[in-house]
């Protein structure tokens, strides 16, 4: 057999165990071993992007006024870099828009591609970190850190020893640089199935809570809202208060734009536990003057959370804490819980101490919102609701009468738990009058409040 015969057949074989499915047959990638390699190199990506103590910035900073820029340490240029965003003492502004901001923003202007891989993660930090009110006017210096990062960019990458996941979010996601940054995301987050992909980019750009970037994102993302058909608003509920969640500053926009828009579906009078519980906790009871964040919203969509307290104080009554009485007087005053502007429910101590896993839940959802009740005759739970000028009272055990009234029949005091006289509640000296539950009662109701003005919804 000839060399060249031998060559080739050698070549050949080779070839056989060179190929992609053999090498993976024959050797294992080393899993754990890539997954440790990839956690260090997340830890020193961290480290290396960690923003330095305001001191170390604001000495940095001061070294400037006395010097060129020619006498800094590569960690100082970096310093520089971070500085961007920061309130120097003794100001009143952020220093980029300052005579020293601009002065750094031209040095890196002019700067080699070895400078600027060496601060571009700070200068892309500061260029997020600016607030709302410090760009919604597109300052010219604010631009020009836009055009330095954006030129940059490709060069940047081109250099990198090793792919870094906030270059790659940069690349991926190329509109993070262009006049309309969150676009594409709105888009996303509305309409893909997955957002926690777009999220973990997101983070790798350690963008600052208070950015016009969320700001940018949460009007956009309401402006969406607001144009969305029903179908699409209902799936995307889930989501905008996930985003609520994670982004506090913003809870109060995104509230106001999900409770103004379910006010104008077909289903306003379906309760939406989530929203109706998120409100609770963010602004208090609706149904009191004094929780002021009620005024965010519209009379008419705050009217709808109110009817939704009102439904599951009605429910919660007759349902939860009222041991066997009849559905007839849940399904009466379901007739005018449109006109119902304020319900409450008072709970005996069996239903404050001893509270059956039902009755938990409601008290643990509905925290500031019943009272207590005590008294001789404290074995009854009672609730009262609101219609036009009466306050209608109303007890679990079914041989008690419904009082009417046409002042709160108690004090009202602000308190944790307010704790109220059965008295209070059932008093035929304060009442203006009251009305027996006997054979067809319902019409007997029913006219006393005609004369009222009272009618069903």
């Amino acid at each position: 057999m000839s060399i060249e015969k031998l060559k080739l057949r050698l070549g050949q074989k080779l070839g056989d165990y060179s190929t992609e499915e053999v090498v993976e047959t024959k050797f294992l990638n080393p899993q754990r071993l890539i997954k440790t390699l990839y956690v260090l190199e997340q830890k020193f990506d961290d480290l290396e992007n960690t923003i330095p103590l305001d001191e170390k910035i604001f000495r940095t900073i001061s070294k400037l006024e006395h010097s060129g820029f020619e006498s800094f340490t590569r960690r100082e240029l970096k310093n520089l870099a971070w500085a961007l965003s920061k309130v120097i003492p003794g100001t009143q502004q952020k220093l980029i828009f300052g005579e020293i901001g601009k002065r750094i923003i031209h040095h890196f202007k002019q700067a080699d591609v070895g400078l600027i891989g060496l601060v571009y993660f700070p200068l892309l930090y500061s260029y997020f970190a600016l607030e709302d009110d410090d760009v919604k006017d597109k300052p010219a210096i604010w631009v020009q850190l836009r055009e330095i990062l954006k030129t940059h960019r490709s060069s940047v990458y081109k250099d990198l020893k090793r792919p870094k996941k906030w270059m790659n979010t940069l690349l991926d996601y190329s509109e993070l640089l262009s006049e309309l940054p969150t676009k594409v995301f709105v888009h996303g987050f509305i309409y893909d199935k997955d957002v926690s992909g777009i999220q973990n980019d997101l983070d790798s750009l350690k963008i600052a809570a208070n950015s016009w970037f969320w700001d940018d994102l949460i009007k956009n993302s309401i402006q969406a809202v607001k144009m969305m058909n029903e179908d699409e608003y209902f799936k995307v509920i889930p989501r905008f208060l996930k985003l609520a969640e994670q982004n506090v500053l913003y809870t109060n926009d995104i509230l106001i734009a999900l409770l103004e828009r379910y006010a104008r579906t077909s289903k306003r009078e379906k309760v939406h536990e989530v929203l109706k519980n998120l409100t609770l906790n963010q602004w208090g009871n609706p149904q009191y003057d004094s929780s002021a964040g009620w005024n965010n919203v519209n009379a008419d969509t705050k009217l709808m959370v109110i009817q939704w307290f009102v439904r599951a104080d009605l429910e919660a009554f007759f349902k939860v804490f009222s041991y066997g009485a009849e559905t007839r007087r849940f399904n009466y005053w379901m007739r005018f819980i449109k006109q119902v502007s304020l319900s409450e429910i008072f709970l005996n101590e069996d239903a404050i101490f001893h509270a059956t896993r039902q009755q938990e839940e409601f008290k643990r959802k509905n925290q500031g919102r019943f009272k207590r009740i005590i008294g001789k005759s404290s074995a009854a739970n009672a609730f009262m609701i609101k219609i036009g000028g009466y306050y209608i009272v109303e007890f679990s055990e079914l041989n008690n009468a419904t009082y009417f009234y046409r002042k709160l029949p108690y004090k009202y005091l602000k308190s944790e738990l307010q704790v109220v006289n059965i008295t209070d509640l059932k008093s035929t000296a304060k009442a203006d009058f009251y009305l027996s539950h006997n054979g067809a009662w319902e019409n007997s109701f029913d006219r006393r409040l005609r004369e009222l003005g009272i009618y069903p919804d």
